[in-house]
């Protein structure tokens, strides 16, 4: 950059006599001094930091081991681990397996197992022990929220939604640790899918449960007010006795008829006072005192006292009308229950596990050097960034 200011020539005694020019300041160049200030910037934001990186990584960070399962939820249907509609969409179906494998990916990492653990393998001890190293360490005293929230950093999930395979990792500072843990995780998974299976199936059988209890409480009430009936009128069955009693009205309505012919017949070849005249009328008469009788019991019972053979058998009908229905809506009942139960069992989940824990043999993580080469690029990104943005503020207020 050329300097506008003059020059002040300073001689000096040299060869031949000749005078020397030096710069009016001793001082640094602004370019100079910029180059400085970048490189030192350089080694704080870069070196500094991959420098202790690299000393955390290869002398502190303690080795983590890890162990895991794979399984699938499947169905007794046979059905695969996920719809149609979700193998296209993503979308899980309310009754499908694809929707209980989100639900065990949400519960992996859940404070409810959490609080389980602590009830079968002290968790706290085992990531927050002095072997641990103090960055990756669990304080003992925290409260549950921030024992889930450093638990999440722990386990590791995936879900494949084409073909329903759940797979998770539980990394741990021991092998031992490791195993015990991802063992513990494998039960309660398989716990909470036959829970939720008996949870499924007991909401499928519930409801037909429900309408065989109101349609045996129907039955009952129609066969107790029928058997009320019976026992009040004295009568098993009044449709039979009002055929009876038809039949009866009927036979006498014949010797009725007959009696009439032969009264007509001798009414031309006898005397009318002769005595077989007489004793034919007489026996019509019967007979037709009879069949009123009959007929008015039938119809309005005897002088109001009691009921009428209509109203007993029209009641009756209603009774067994009403016993008839509860009767078909039992058994429709029954038969929608057994289609529900066996619909249940066909839809039950299951937990398939493909791969069970193991004890690991080698520490997987850290990735110490890859973690370090990471440390070198972030600290270089964010250096270049700080840098341009520097000059970019230098720039503007020039």
């Amino acid at each position: 950059m050329a300097d506008d200011k003059p020059r002040r020539i300073i001689p000096l005694p040299g060869k031949g006599g000749e005078a020397l020019s030096l710069a009016p300041s001793a001082g640094l160049r602004p370019q100079t001094l910029r180059r400085r200030i970048l490189a030192i910037s350089f080694v704080v934001c870069v070196l500094v930091p991959t420098f202790l990186g690299a000393l955390y990584f290869t002398f502190i960070a303690s080795d983590r081991y890890v162990a895991g399962a794979g399984f699938a939820v499947r169905g007794m249907d046979g059905g695969g681990g996920t719809d149609l509609l979700g193998a296209f969409t993503g979308l899980a179906n309310a009754g499908s397996t694809t929707s209980d494998s989100y639900i065990l990916l949400k519960f992996l990492k859940s404070r409810d197992m959490v609080e389980r653990l602590e009830k079968d393998f002290s968790i706290r001890e085992a990531f927050g022990g002095s072997h641990v190293d103090f960055l990756s360490r669990l304080d003992p005293t925290l409260e549950i929220e921030h024992v889930v929230e450093y638990w999440m950093d722990r386990i590791h999930t995936s879900f494949d939604s084409t073909s329903g395979i759940v797979t998770f990792e539980v990394n741990a500072f021991s092998p031992e640790d490791a195993e015990r843990i991802a063992g513990l995780v494998l039960s309660y998974s398989k716990t909470l899918v036959n829970e939720l299976s008996r949870q499924a199936r007991q909401d499928a059988v519930s409801y037909a449960e429900g309408e065989v209890e109101r349609a045996e409480a129907r039955l009952r009430n129609a066969l107790e007010q029928l058997r009320q009936f019976r026992a009040s009128e004295q009568a098993l069955d009044p449709a039979r006795t009002a055929q009876m009693q038809l039949e009866i009205v009927g036979g006498l309505e014949k010797q009725l008829a007959e009696t009439q012919a032969r009264i007509s017949a001798l009414r031309g070849t006898v005397d009318a006072n002769s005595p077989a005249l007489r004793s034919l009328r007489r026996q019509a008469e019967a007979l037709e005192k009879q069949i009123a009788e009959k007929q008015t019991h039938m119809s309005e019972g005897n002088n109001g006292k009691d009921a009428s053979l209509t109203g007993l058998l029209a009641t009756y009908e209603t009774l067994e009308v009403e016993r008839n229905f509860a009767q078909q809506a039992y058994t429709s009942s029954l038969a929608s229950l057994e289609k529900a139960r066996v619909e249940a069992d066909r839809q039950q989940r299951y937990l398939a596990v493909y791969t069970t824990p193991t004890l690991p043999q080698y520490p997987l993580y850290p990735t110490r050097l890859l973690n370090v080469f990471l440390i070198l690029i972030g600290s270089i990104i964010v250096w270049g960034i700080g840098a341009l943005i520097g000059y970019s503020v230098r720039d503007h207020m020039s």
